[in-house]
């Protein structure tokens, strides 16, 4: 009998002992992939915002790019004391209306002078009045601005939300900026912003992502619209009959740096598993959050322990040891499904970095080889126009030189094709002889002289003049204007090229305030009309046909100048002919002086 009693007591006390043991097990085991399981969730949640988040900046920052691209025009025509005309609207790049819905041109006091886009509504007059007032310009440097998000205040929806993006014209060289009162941005829908980048980001169906502005401003949330634009640090009666309190929110406002938590300030709605990542973007700050409610990720785990507990606590023994096998098997085959998916994940997320890399390297090579073929089909075609020039060709040889001459066209017309869709003018700048450089043009257009008879002179009155300058883009720039002087002359022409270096105070009347050096190229052409004269480096403006022009000639010379930080200027008489005249920064310390 005490035996027995001593075996059942050790029964029972063994028995409790392993309920004891297995529930802390069991519970600890629960708990580590609880933590696990929300620690997962909460890294996708990271990984998801700062994808958004980065897709928001690398947008924005292009936006700002094409913005700045967009005021060289407006720089040009202000440069040269005559405002934009209607041409800026040709001239404006275009978006896809559900994102960029306005491009706008404004002076001081937010008077629309030119837009293209959508109309302009009244009511973002004030904000964009209130930003340029908040400007704070410096001398020299790119300078843009963003508004807060803002919408039409009389509606009582906010289904319409937008943000302005302005910088300020300016007009000179970077060294010697002056700012005008005129300001070029744009109007940018906040809501396609978030449809393209914020409304796809979710994990499982109580996923949702909400967006904070700098001040504490709720500017998105797909299930509160009633909520947008209340302030976290303004919360009335009313904000606290839900909240208890906003503290969690104002640390993410806060943050320097994206992080993760969990959110139980809101008092009918569960607590929320969180991360946050924020969004500098220029001089404003917006904090991107991904939340899911906790019960919802933990709601297959705790079913499962649930069910494991009965089956622990009603069967006994051996049943309860291979129970505890079948989970940790279970367990193990969970973790390492989820470990898979974790690195499928990774592997998509890397695959799509590789591509987006090796897509811009070869939007990169596609620039690079453009201009590389562009130059020899340009010397082939030259020299098999010199060949067509003999008499003492046969039919055959000139039939292919005539083929040779179309192909070369469709190379040439194809690559410059690819540079104008790519907006992008490589820019390498080195110490260049101009003397040679000049030289190297007038031999490649020689045959395009001999077959007009043209007599080209060079002037060089200063020697061994170099400068810090783009070799290549300043071939094109000489080889331009020496072809529109060929193009504008009749047979046996003359053309004079000088180069010389010259003092600011000899050419104060032409704007330069600084000793330049001075490429000229003169014609006794038939000269430019006056009327033309001031739209002659307009994009696409050309007098002559299509088949021999697009009107981009003058327009590229003219920004390759202004990219190396100089002038050109343009004289014409009808009965005299024309001269352009080009002034470069001289070199010092081994670059232009700017």
């Amino acid at each position: 009998m005490k035996i027995y009693r001593f075996k059942k007591h050790w029964f029972i006390f063994s028995t409790i002992i392993f309920v004891i043991l297995f529930v802390f097990l069991v519970t600890n085991i629960y708990q580590n992939t609880l933590d696990d399981t929300k620690k997962t969730h909460q890294e996708q949640q990271l990984e998801m915002a700062k994808t958004a988040a980065h897709g928001i900046s690398y947008l924005l920052k292009h936006l700002f790019s094409d913005l700045e691209f967009t005021a060289l025009y407006f720089e040009s025509k202000l440069g040269s004391n005559n405002p934009p005309t209607h041409h800026s609207e040709n001239y404006l790049i275009k978006y896809d209306s559900s994102l960029i819905k306005a491009v706008i041109v404004t002076d001081r006091d937010a008077h629309i002078q030119n837009s293209a886009g959508q109309p302009v509504p009244d009511w973002i007059l004030p904000y964009l009045k209130n930003i340029i007032d908040d400007i704070n310009i410096p001398l020299v440097g790119n300078n843009y601005w963003l508004s807060p998000v803002i919408r039409d205040e009389s509606l009582e929806d906010n289904s319409d939300l937008y943000f302005i993006m302005i910088t300020p014209v300016r007009i000179g060289s970077v060294s010697k900026a002056i700012f005008s009162s005129r300001y070029i941005g744009y109007i940018v829908s906040f809501n396609a912003l978030v449809d393209r980048f914020i409304k796809p980001l979710r994990l499982n169906k109580s996923d949702f992502a909400w967006v904070l502005d700098g001040t504490g401003r709720l500017i998105y949330h797909p299930n509160h619209k009633e909520m947008l634009f209340r302030s976290i640090y303004d919360s009335t009666a009313e904000c606290n009959t839900c909240h208890i309190s906003f503290n969690t929110p104002k640390v993410m406002v806060a943050a320097k740096e994206s992080s993760t938590g969990e959110y139980s300030e809101i008092g009918d709605e569960p607590p929320k598993i969180i991360a946050y990542y924020p969004i500098e973007i220029q001089n404003q700050r917006w904090v991107l959050v991904i939340s899911t409610f906790l019960p919802d990720v933990t709601t297959g785990l705790r079913e499962k322990f649930s069910l494991f507990f009965i089956l622990g606590f009603i069967i006994l023994g051996v049943i309860i040891f291979f129970s505890l096998l079948v989970y940790f098997m279970n367990s193990k085959r969970i973790r390492a499904e989820e470990a898979t998916r974790n690195l499928e994940q990774i592997q998509e997320f890397q695959e799509q970095l590789n591509q987006a890399s090796k897509m811009a390297s070869i939007g990169e090579l596609v620039d690079t080889v453009a201009h590389e073929i562009n130059t020899p089909a340009g010397i082939i075609a030259a020299h098999a126009d010199a060949l067509i020039l003999k008499n003492n060709l046969t039919n055959e040889v000139a039939n292919a030189l005539s083929i040779i001459k179309k192909q070369t066209r469709r190379i040439s017309d194809y690559t410059k094709s690819i540079l104008n869709y790519s907006q992008s003018i490589p820019y390498h700048p080195e110490q260049i002889n101009l003397e040679e450089l000049i030289n190297e043009c007038v031999f490649l257009l020689d045959h395009r002289f001999r077959a007009k008879k043209i007599t080209v002179t060079k002037n060089i009155e200063t020697k061994n003049v170099k400068a810090f300058a783009d070799r290549r883009q300043m071939e094109q720039v000489l080889i331009n204007l020496l072809n529109n002087s060929v193009a504008a002359m009749e047979p046996g022409g003359k053309i004079t090229v000088s180069l010389k270096k010259i003092s600011s105070d000899s050419i104060k009347e032409d704007g330069i305030v600084e000793d330049s050096i001075n490429i000229s190229v003169e014609d006794n052409g038939k000269g430019i009309p006056e009327n033309h004269l001031q739209k002659i480096f307009d994009p696409f403006f050309s007098t002559k046909s299509k088949s021999e022009g697009t009107g981009l000639g003058l327009a590229i010379t003219k920004a390759i100048i202004t990219r190396h930080k100089g002038k050109i200027k343009v004289d014409s008489n009808a009965s005299v002919g024309t001269i352009f005249n080009i002034y470069l920064p001289c070199i010092v310390n081994g670059r232009n002086k700017e």
